[in-house]
């Protein structure tokens, strides 16, 4: 009975040169190095299918079919000559990739409704990609569209504290607690 657990614990720390999530998260580390990076914009077609759906729930619940999403990237690569996607951290399980990353670029281009700013944007990011066949099938997009479109200057914060009641819209007033 020794014997047999001294094999299992061996087999389980050398899992050999490769497994399916490790080519998964490669396959999505090559997608943010050759698109950003590299502005290699053809890799869209090569590693992302045809069928691939993306969602994003940030933006009233999204979802974009290949084209749109394709439009999307392109758009967005237009608009930020300059974007980058620096991977902070990526944590595969079966079929799933997960990426934390952060997005900066300079807006110098237009996107729709919204003009060159010229303004820099800092935006975290985090996507869950699903992988079937070598290729990206699935995404599920949140990012901070606020904190974006707040640094591009596009919308302002307005705060409602220092206004009359009748003024103030939906927000109470500020109370410090326990009061």
């Amino acid at each position: 009975m020794m014997r047999e657990e001294q094999l299992y614990s061996i087999s389980i720390m050398s899992e050999g040169p490769h497994t399916a999530t490790e080519d998964n998260k490669a396959l999505v580390r090559r997608y943010y190095e050759e698109f950003y990076d590299r502005r290699n914009l053809a890799v869209i077609d090569e590693l992302v299918s045809e069928k691939y759906v993306h969602h994003i729930p940030d933006v009233l619940n999204q979802v974009m079919d290949y084209q749109d999403f394709r439009k999307r990237e392109l758009q967005m690569s237009g608009a930020f000559p300059d974007l980058s996607r620096s991977i902070e951290d990526m944590i595969a399980e079966g079929d799933k990739v997960v990426t934390r990353s952060i997005m900066k670029g300079t807006h110098t281009g237009n996107l729709p409704n919204i003009p060159a700013t010229d303004r820099k944007i800092d935006v975290d990011c985090i996507v869950i990609n699903r992988i079937n066949d070598g290729k990206i099938v699935e995404g599920w997009e949140s990012y901070d569209s606020l904190g974006m479109y707040l640094q591009l200057e596009v919308i302002h914060m307005v705060s409602t504290l220092s206004k009359a009641r009748h003024e103030r819209g939906a927000f109470p007033p500020l109370r410090t607690w326990p009061e």
